[in-house]
């Protein structure tokens, strides 16, 4: 995958994390850490990736 589009991708999903839990401060590389974790998770899952992937797991969860 492209290098900015998987940066944008971590960058989405940090976000969505970081917005669940309130948007605290002071705890933005714990999230990118997360965010990194869970795409690493799904994509080891097959799930593929793409776009409409991450909604759908953002909301299983």
């Amino acid at each position: 995958m492209d290098d900015q589009k998987e940066q944008d991708r971590i960058r989405r999903r940090a976000y969505e994390m970081w917005e669940r839990e309130g948007g605290p401060e002071g705890r933005a590389e714990e999230f990118w850490e997360k965010a990194i974790a869970s795409l690493e998770a799904e994509d080891s899952q097959g799930s593929g990736g793409g776009e409409a992937g991450e909604k759908t797991s953002a909301a299983a969860k």
